[in-house]
């Protein structure tokens, strides 16, 4: 009669768990690994916005970078992909970090 019990319990218990464990890492896990990636994502664009602002400066020392500011954008854009706003606002970061702002 113990062993029947046992074996039910079991045969009813792991399906739960499973089921738990499904839950749990949907709710929790998978979140966690889509912010990673664009977290990820994020450092690779502002360390090419590093790298553009660099070359810009280094091809035209002798402009203000509001100059060459369109230019840096349309590059970052080509690079990487991102729209429009992200490009503009990883540039003016890469300034910003660069200036000391």
């Amino acid at each position: 009669m113990e062993s029947l019990v046992i074996r039910i319990l079991n045969v009813g218990i792991i399906p739960i768990l499973l089921l738990l464990l499904s839950f749990f890492s949907k709710k929790y896990i998978v979140p966690l690994l889509k912010t990673e990636f664009r977290r990820s994502l994020a450092r690779y664009v502002l360390l090419i916005a590093d790298e553009i602002t660099d070359w810009l400066v280094m091809k035209y020392p002798e402009k203000k970078w509001t100059e060459w500011l369109d230019e840096a954008v349309d590059k970052l854009m080509e690079i990487t992909g991102v729209s429009k706003g992200v490009a503009e606002r990883a540039i003016k970061a890469s300034i910003a970090r660069k200036n000391g702002l």
